[in-house]
């Protein structure tokens, strides 16, 4: 009888059936992944580049469209709080003012920057500022949602998409719509550091007294001044009243913060373009950032004047002073920004004639 012998060496189950079967060696993840990557790799560079630019063209329209999502959601909300506490619910006028000059100032600063994504400027210093100021605005007004009473999810919705898009605009200003670091850049803190540094020096850089870049250069200090004493309030409160703070006493203060740095970041982007002489024009440059400015700004003053008339009982927060500062800053706002606007669309010529 023949002898049988048995391997004692235990074939796997899974080398069996790749044995059994060789086709099934072509199903194995690595020769997918290899199988991939060479497809990938078997692009010619008109083609790599054709894929690029096709990618690059529906990030600038993403963009684009959320810009202008957010425009006309927080002119919405601007419409209504304005229908509101006139018609409504009346409240004073300059308080009326003071509640619809945040979200009248995030639509126009969003309304900007669609013209800074068509345009492809969204790598400059200002766009970066307003985009920065605008996801702040957003990211603050959701923390501070539950004080909102009028059409609160179309706030959150303003708020959520004005943050999200303002930061995607920002970082394809500092990478570049290719999303590639561009030499010599650094990442976003130091961008943001030194690019806040450059905006300081700047700022009292100042051709002459009297001008319009010492206007703007006015307006900025005087918005950031008031930005400041927003956050000392908030950290007055949180440091004497503890934690959880009123939120009927930060909250509103963080309205103002966030106002107040959407305003300080407009002045002095119109300060910019006064020094640099960019290409006017509503979207590209500051015409109509400007003429939005000036009516936040006398939102501002009527707000601060009306305080110390009394309107608001034992509201004393008002300061002549300070109202008076903001209406002159308002009406040279708005006198040049009439003057950019009908320069650009209203051009007039004067034809000289010859003296013999």
């Amino acid at each position: 009888m023949p002898t049988i012998h048995y391997s004692h060496a235990v074939v796997p189950l899974w080398q069996q059936q790749r044995q059994t079967n060789p086709a099934s060696a072509i199903f194995s993840p690595t020769l997918l992944c290899s199988s991939s990557s060479g497809s990938e790799s078997s692009d010619t560079p008109a083609e790599a580049e054709t894929k690029l630019q096709k990618k690059i063209a529906a990030r600038k329209q993403r963009v684009e469209i959320g810009y202008k999502i957010v425009a006309l959601a927080y002119a919405l909300v601007s419409c209504i709080s304005f229908v509101k506490y006139r018609f409504i619910e009346p409240c004073p006028i300059p308080l009326m003012l003071y509640i619809t000059a945040g979200p009248w100032m995030a639509s126009s600063v969003a309304f900007h920057l669609i013209g800074s994504g068509k345009n492809d400027v969204l790598k400059s210093g200002a766009s970066k500022r307003l985009n920065l100021a605008l996801a702040m605005f957003g990211f603050i007004g959701l923390l501070a949602k539950g004080i909102i009473t009028t059409a609160q999810p179309l706030w959150i919705f303003a708020c959520l998409l004005a943050t999200i898009n303002s930061i995607k605009g920002y970082g394809y200003g500092l990478k570049g719509w290719d999303l590639k670091m561009t030499e010599g850049n650094g990442g976003a803190f130091q961008d943001i550091v030194g690019g806040g540094l450059d905006s300081l020096r700047s700022l009292f850089a100042l051709p002459s007294l009297f001008s319009r870049s010492a206007g703007y250069a006015a307006m900025t200090v005087t918005f950031g001044a008031m930005k400041v004493a927003a956050v000392y309030k908030i950290i007055m409160h949180a440091y004497t009243g503890g934690f959880p703070m009123n939120k009927m006493v930060w909250i509103p203060l963080a309205f103002q913060y966030k106002k107040m740095l959407l305003l300080t970041a407009a002045a002095f982007t119109l300060k910019e373009t006064v020094d640099l002489e960019s290409p006017k024009g509503w979207g590209a440059a500051s015409v109509g950032l400007g003429l939005a400015t000036a009516v936040a700004t006398g939102a501002m003053a009527a707000h601060s004047i009306a305080q110390v008339k009394g309107y608001y009982g034992h509201i004393s927060q008002g300061n002549p002073y300070l109202g008076g500062v903001l209406a002159l800053l308002a009406v040279f706002s708005a006198v040049d920004g009439i003057n950019r606007w009908t320069a650009v669309n209203l051009p007039i010529k004067v034809g000289k004639t010859r003296v013999k």
